[in-house]
């Protein structure tokens, strides 16, 4: 019988092609893999803590069958959707409990998760199977659900009212908040068992008991009998921890019949009473309560994890989340949700449905051939095989889901798109009979709590660069994902709890009170406190907004600093707002994308009428077409809908004055600020004070994400005759930590110890100095005492340019006026342009200045990226990434001695063996290699910009040595100095054109023939003098993608240049509309990563 709780999403129409079978006349073809080792075969390919990893990275290599010699065993891996759908058909496969699932037996026994439906090679056929699977379907079923919604959302509420109670400021750990939920409700509505989750910060002991059983039988799994042998002190623990689980359920089975409960709602009335039809019997009480803990184990590891990803999902793709939440108001309101409304929710359908594509909790599910047959029409399957399918392959197949199949795009499930897929492109349920019967129990509880979530709070990332890291157990789930909650405007302490008082009421109540405080403020009062927001990636916007709540407090004014994201539903109307931004390739900062994407649902409305606020961008003018994009769309925006600019937005730019302008926009800030009501502007008087003891430190990137990386090999890539030091790096990424090609590496920095010690020596200091901080808003400064040494080499900016407001505080320290003619403009102007630093102009001028003066005028000490220039595809490279930087050396242009960059030389110091602080961070403007390989790909990169094109064709060249996966055309447009001297990676280049990974075109700009016809000078002359084959690339029919990395003012802007120049000239269009073209495709198929 087939499951009634499958939806017929994903089956195949009646007019869909049909994939190949083993009738089709094919010539049969080996299935690859990884070459084995003696005895042990493919076992050390496996990871025994994350084999789904290893069996996806394979994938990525092999492509869609692979197979794997383990001891005893051969398991053929699918990972396309027409293979899935031929071993999904069950005539021919069948779902026999895995090697994962027969090591949980003794928890789970003979309940339906852990039992056999038929004789296999493992397992006899088990009758209880089939007399449990009989009873329950139904009690699923959709008036079984409905029976028990009243108890779903009864535990959420729990959830809503501690989230509440723990306030804005609570991190909520994801994974253990949505275990807790899971679990709660699975007990409740599946035995009426209140485990009382959310009513102890400690987790119920059968939860933990039931974690870390999970965690050694699954260990068991991926080790030999003899290794098992030798643990066999585990597993003592684990059947200890068994007897305690089975001993609860017990007890509670115990309880229900000393004391039964005939109107129950629960699934346990009926699997201790009700009497299968075609046997005549009831469950033995073994079975039910193998099957009562069958319900936990899978329902709340899989809804659990779930959930933690979709809240990922929704809070990275901010247009997605706006959209869930405008549908909750619009259906729900401050209602309570009930059953009725959930089939109205289609968009957090959709958004579920995504997430299990995308991130399915269960990444691998296993059937076993009925007979020896043919795969694809050409694979031979013999009947002792085991087939494991990859729904991680699957699921992103672009035969079945396009080339976006890498987004998140819920769209892609309403509107009948779900229900035309391919047969089996969609499994995270299973297949068949052996399907998850409690798909519809869980997709009901995850929409009833998304909906209660969206109703009530605006949630966002406790760190809005968290980048998905995936842990593992029997599922998988993200691993320290956190967020945070602020209730909603107009939400009330009870909107939607059941029984909760009316909202209005409360809105009333609330307004009442705001009217009252209000009446006996005047305003100057008002004006005691402002609100700032920060967006940005780097840490300057944050240290820029730190410096302006510094300036506020030391005329009495109080600023709340958060991260821009918090303001969506968020903005004051009692005090003035101001936002300190950046853009990314035109896109907002990580912790702004929330921000933005609301604002741009006010559109046509008056909602922010009676906010005052001002803008300030921060941006880098190398990026000309998007130059500030985001400030001034914030700034256009909000007084669109309203809001009123105290201030005209303020811009400046990292690549000319980075703190000028910001610290004239400050100044007018408190002029504006004073005027209306607070203390009078006058001379600054900073209220930092600085300890001093005569006689650490990743902490304060403003990165908790650091861990420790080890580095393997630093080596020099080219002749230093021509250009900057390039120089080669491997390192060994931290614990735990994992990338993919076009990630960046990103480095704790230190200043060079040059630099250091000329600061100590004018302010007269030794190695046994130490300081702190008292007295300011800036988080980065020290409040314990901590070597000065250290201080200024790990913790603030050294070489940034002297601005004019720190030349008048350096001139009013000056003796007898000695110093006057810094205040002259063309005299700043000179400085910022020779890029002298603070300690420059005070030791030209023979300027004392007080160490507490000085450091206040620093920024914070800032993260670098660098492109990861290979792939964890590459034999050896799966934890180390390679580096290729240049080493920025060079006479400083102010005349005093020589300018280092602050990672780059720390870099180059670094020997093997040494630390780095370091973490991987996502691309964020999809520079990924699409997914099919055949796309073809024109790369365009000069320098050291080839670092994630290198990572690209060391990718390619991995599945090419695999064999079993084609390659599309990739050119490379590569520009140095010299062939001979700083031609980058060229041995290894040229091997991969031999092999047909590559099609190299290098442009040289110091050769005796550069410029000549077939010599070109820069790329943007090789992709010209090539444009023909690039064009044909790049057509709708072969989708061709385009990658730039370099500097953005030269390479960026000249081949954007000529790509605009090529549509222009073959498709007739002007400059305007080529310019258009460009945006169009721009983060699509057209992808930038310059600096």
């Amino acid at each position: 019988m087939a499951c009634p709780m499958a939806s017929n999403a994903g089956e195949m129409p009646a007019n869909h092609p049909t994939t190949a079978h083993s009738s089709e006349k094919m010539e049969e073809v080996p299935i690859p893999q990884p070459q084995p080792r003696f005895l042990v075969g493919n076992l050390f390919e496996m990871d025994p803590d994350f084999p789904s990893r290893s069996v996806q990275r394979m994938a990525k290599t092999y492509g869609e069958i692979l197979q794997l010699q383990l001891p005893g065993r051969r398991i053929i891996v699918v990972s396309s959707q027409r293979l899935a759908d031929e071993v999904c058909d069950q005539e021919r496969f069948f779902k026999e409990p895995s090697r994962v699932l027969r090591e949980l037996r003794p928890l789970t026994g003979d309940g339906l998760f852990t039992s056999a439906h038929k004789d296999g090679r493992a397992m006899k056929r088990e009758e209880n199977w089939w007399k449990a699977h009989r009873l329950l379907v139904p009690a699923f079923g959709p008036l079984g659900l409905r029976k028990m919604a009243e108890d779903m959302i009864d535990i959420s509420a729990q959830m809503m009212l501690r989230w509440d109670r723990l306030g804005e400021n609570h991190l909520i750990d994801c994974s253990d908040d949505f275990t807790r939920l899971a679990f709660d409700t699975i007990g409740l509505c599946s035995f009426g068992y209140r485990f009382n989750e959310f009513y102890s910060d400690e987790a119920h002991p059968f939860a933990t008991q039931m974690a870390d059983v999970l965690k050694m039988s699954g260990r068991r799994t991926n080790r030999t009998e003899f290794q098992n042998w030798l643990h066999r002190w585990e597993e003592q623990d684990r059947q200890e921890k068994v007897a305690s689980m089975l001993e609860l359920v017990d007890q509670i089975v115990e309880e229900r019949k000393a004391h039964p409960k005939p109107v129950a709602k629960d699934l346990l009335n009926t699997m201790l009473y009700s009497v299968d039809r075609e046997s005549g019997e009831t469950l033995t009480k073994e079975n039910v309560a193998f099957n009562m803990v069958t319900f936990l184990v899978a329902g709340h590891e899989t809804t659990s994890g779930t959930l933690s990803f979709l809240w990922y999902n929704l809070l990275k793709n901010p247009e997605a989340f706006h959209k869930a939440q405008k549908q909750v108001d619009e259906v729900v309101g401050d209602h309570v949700l009930s059953v009725e409304m959930l089939p109205k929710l289609t968009y957090i359908d959709a958004c579920i449905k995504e997430t299990l594509r995308l991130n399915s909790p269960i990444p691998l599910f296993s059937v076993i051939p009925t007979d020896d047959t043919l795969l694809g029409g050409k694979y031979r399957i013999e009947k002792s095989d085991a087939i494991t399918v990859n729904l991680a392959g699957v699921h992103n197949d672009p035969a079945a889901w396009g080339p976006d199949h890498g987004e998140f795009r819920p769209e892609r499930f309403l509107d009948g798109k779900f229900q035309n897929l391919p047969s089996s492109s969609w499994k995270p349920f299973g297949n068949g009979l052996r399907a998850c019967i409690g798909r519809g129990f869980a997709e009901q509880e995850m929409l009833l709590n998304t909906a209660m979530i969206l109703q009530r709070f605006s949630p966002e990332m406790a760190d809005p660069g968290y980048d998905l890291e995936i842990k593992s157990t029997l599922t998988i789930k993200p691993e320290g994902f956190y967020m945070r909650v602020r209730r909603r405007p107009g939400k009330s302490l009870l909107t939607g709890i059941p029984g909760g008082v009316p909202s209005k009421a409360d809105h009333k109540q609330a307004a009442d009170e705001k009217s009252e405080a209000a009446a006996g403020v005047g305003a100057k009062e008002k004006q005691k406190s402002v609100s700032i927001f920060f967006g940005g990636n780097s840490g300057t916007c944050e240290g820029f907004s730190q410096a302006l709540a510094t300036s506020l407090s030391e005329r009495g004014i109080q600023a709340e600093i958060s991260n821009l994201d918090s303001a969506a539903e968020n903005l004051s109307k009692d005090t003035t707002n101001f936002i300190i931004t950046a853009s990314y390739e035109g896109q907002p900062p990580d912790n702004a994308k929330k921000f933005v994407s609301w604002l741009q649902t006010l559109e046509g409305s008056d909602t922010l009428k009676d906010v005052k606020y001002s803008v300030m961008g921060v941006g880098n003018s190398d990026w000309a077409s998007t130059f500030h994009r985001i400030p001034k769309l914030i700034d256009e925006k909000m007084g669109a809908v309203g809001a009123e600019a105290v201030l005209p937005a303020g811009f400046t730019n990292v690549k000319a004055d980075l703190i000028g302008p910001f610290e004239d926009w400050s100044d007018a800030v408190v002029k504006t600020l004073t005027a209306a009501g607070g203390s009078p502007m006058q001379d600054e008087k900073p209220t930092l004070k600085v300890s001093v003891e005569r006689s650490s430190v990743a902490k304060q990137l403003g990165e908790e994400k650091m861990g420790t990386g080890i580095v393997l090999k630093n080596e020099q890539l080219a002749d230093t005759s021509v250009g900057l030091e390039k120089r080669h790096m491997d390192v060994r990424l931290p614990h735990g930590m994992n990338y993919k090609s076009g990630d960046y590496l990103v480095v704790a920095p230190r200043n060079p110890e040059e630099a250091v010690h000329r600061v100590m020596r004018y302010f007269g200091y030794d190695e046994q100095t130490k300081i702190s901080v008292t007295g300011s808003k800036k988080t980065f400064l020290p409040s314990t005492p901590t070597p000065v040494e250290a201080f200024l080499r790990d913790y603030v900016e050294l070489g940034f340019p002297v601005t004019k407001r720190q030349l008048k505080i350096i001139a009013g320290y000056a003796k007898d006026h000695s110093a006057d003619h810094l205040l002259k403009d063309e005299v700043g102007d000179k400085l910022s342009e020779k890029r002298y630093s603070i300690v420059d102009v005070l030791i030209e001028n023979h300027v004392s200045l007080p160490f507490d003066v000085y450091i206040d005028m620093l920024l914070p000490l800032t993260p670098r990226q660098y492109s990861i220039s290979s792939s964890p595809l590459a034999e050896g490279h799966e934890d180390i990434v390679s580096l290729t930087y240049d080493v920025h050396s060079a006479p400083a242009l102010s005349g005093h001695g020589i300018f280092e960059g602050a990672c780059s030389t720390f870099l180059s110091g670094r020997k093997p063996g040494d630390a780095v602080s370091c973490f991987v961070r996502q691309t964020n403007v999809g520079f990924r290699l699409p997914g099919d390989p055949q796309t073809p790909i024109m790369m365009f990169c000069a320098g050291t910009g080839i670092a994630p094109m290198r990572a690209f064709l060391q990718e390619r060249a991995a599945i090419a040595e695999a064999g079993s996966r084609k390659l599309g055309p990739a050119l490379l447009f590569f520009g140095s100095r010299d062939a001979e001297k700083d031609y980058l990676y060229r041995s290894e280049l040229l091997e991969w054109e031999k092999l047909g990974i590559v099609t190299l075109y290098p442009a040289h700009s110091r050769m005796p023939d550069s410029g000549t016809e077939g010599h070109p000078k820069y790329v943007q002359d090789a992709i010209y003098e090539h444009r023909e084959e690039c064009a044909k690339l790049f057509t709708e029919e072969n989708q061709g993608r385009i990658y730039v990395c370099g500097s953005a003012a030269k390479l960026g802007q000249s081949c954007a240049n000529v790509c605009k120049q090529i549509y222009s000239e073959r498709m007739g269009k002007d400059e305007e509309e080529a310019e258009a073209w460009l945006q169009r495709v721009r983060t699509s198929r057209y992808v930038s990563d310059v600096y």
